[in-house]
């Protein structure tokens, strides 16, 4: 069976944070409905897909709670139950740092150099 959003650890973080850059759009869109608080829901709507064959039991074994953490918490924001519990924008800042953080920690942990960029 394929995969319609990806399958994986790695790549399945990197999918995830190739929707960064829509933030921008999304809030254009969403000022011009009058909406604006909805729009880190929508976002992690679209972005947090690529986190359902997201496997974080594959993570080294020192990083597999967080990497579910991360897919938990990015899940619950996707199509929260009670309003009260929509995506922020300091949500969203947390997910992209996240999923960064443990892509440079996979990295260290497979024995490859690492330096978090300046420009990250």
């Amino acid at each position: 069976m394929k995969s319609e959003f990806g399958e994986g650890l790695c790549y399945n973080l990197g999918l995830f944070l190739a929707h960064e850059g829509r933030i921008n759009y999304d809030k254009q869109a969403y000022k011009k409905i009058g909406n604006k608080d909805f729009v880190y829901s929508m976002w992690f709507y679209s972005a947090a897909d690529h986190l359902y064959d997201f496997h974080p039991e594959c993570a080294p074994r020192h990083l597999r709670s967080r990497a579910l953490k991360f897919q938990q918490k990015v899940l619950g924001w996707r199509l929260p139950m009670d309003e009260k519990n929509n995506a922020t924008e300091k949500d969203f800042y947390w997910a992209i740092q996240e999923a960064k953080d443990l892509l440079r920690l996979f990295d260290k942990a497979n024995g490859v150099p690492i330096q978090k960029g300046k420009w990250e």
